[in-house]
């Protein structure tokens, strides 16, 4: 989702000097500003948790809890928030060290006189805003980075028109199966991408062996070993992919370290690749190819059960092999 630039601060206040915060509650919003004052720091701590603020303005010297350990524990969920520290005089501020270990952007002295607090406030809104400038444009480039790689994926369906809506099959499986394993929201992104892409390296595999219809000669299968790497030196051009190339380079890897490119087994094997593994070889066993006929999704399953902690991982594919049975009706042979 797009972030829009402000004009008009949403900002937490946390003192306990409550006639303080009537005060800049006051002033704030003839600025038009938003304020939201507290007094107790583990309640201020919650909503920030939970709400959307862009300015936090916290007093230093407070009782139970210090301001900078409130930006500490602030800091551990929160690292764009602006963070205005104030308190009574210069002599009773944190040191620049610890502004700085903190990562707190601005410091203001209660006085009679707000017109600095303005001030510092304006530039936290200009601070905020560039940074919403710089992730919208990191937004915008890794979607032409994807729909690049999405543009060499349909080069290689081109060549192959298999690739694409196999990946496509490959990205379900995985995503349904990282529900079934609790995969938190960043590595079931990576998984999907992992998915899509993992098939993007036969883009450098010469046409006549990638569309071969006959067994390939042992040459020829040396020379398609070489697509996971060649996909993951592909995506390894883009920060967005930083933790897919590894994945795709390992997807053909065996726990039994009869796999390839590098023949690493066992834990070496980075986790999502097995979980890539899984759903790429049940995907390749359920579907038509030229040199082979469709196999049922029962037979997939019995295969599964011979090459568990050989070629693939053996709790892993149990556990898939469960899923499958279980959902066995959600599951179509695909004729592609």
């Amino acid at each position: 989702m797009e972030n829009k630039p402000i004009e008009n601060a949403k900002i937490m206040v946390i003192d306990d000097d409550i006639s303080m915060m009537d005060m800049l509650s006051i002033i704030l919003s003839k600025y038009h500003h938003t304020v939201v004052p507290f007094t107790e720091p583990v309640s201020a701590i919650e909503a920030l948790k939970s709400g959307s603020f862009d300015i936090l303005i916290v007093n230093y010297l407070m009782s139970p809890v210090n301001g900078d350990r409130v930006v500490e524990l602030v800091r551990e969920f929160d690292k764009e928030i602006y963070i205005i520290m104030m308190s009574v005089n210069k002599d009773l501020a944190p040191s620049i060290d610890a502004m700085t270990n903190l990562d707190i952007q601005s410091y203001f002295e209660k006085s009679s006189r707000f017109d600095q607090l303005i001030l510092t406030i304006q530039s936290g809104i200009k601070y905020t805003n560039q940074l919403r400038n710089i992730k919208n444009m990191n937004i915008q480039l890794e979607k032409y980075v994807v729909d690049f790689a999405e543009v060499l994926l349909k080069t290689v369906d081109a060549k192959d028109n298999y690739t694409a809506a196999h990946s496509k099959r490959v990205c379900e499986y995985a995503l349904r199966f990282a529900d079934v394993l609790n995969l938190d929201a960043k590595e079931k992104e990576t998984l999907k991408l992992a998915g899509l892409f993992h098939d993007i390296g036969k883009i450098g595999i010469p046409d006549n062996i990638l569309t071969k219809h006959a067994t390939l000669t042992d040459d020829e299968y040396e020379t398609i070993k070489y697509h996971p790497t060649i996909g993951a030196n592909i995506l390894a051009v883009a920060d967005i992919f930083k933790e897919v190339n590894e994945i795709v380079n390992c997807h053909h890897e065996r726990i039994d370290g009869k796999g390839y490119p590098n023949g690493i087994s066992g834990e070496k094997i980075p986790y999502l690749s097995k979980i890539l593994s899984i759903c790429d070889s049940f995907d390749a066993i359920t579907t038509k190819r030229s040199y082979k006929e469709v196999y049922t999704i029962q037979y997939a399953l019995n295969e599964f059960n011979k090459v568990k902690g050989t070629q693939l991982d053996k709790e892993l594919t149990e556990k898939f092999i469960n899923m499958v049975k279980e959902n066995i009706n959600t599951f179509v042979i695909a004729t592609i």
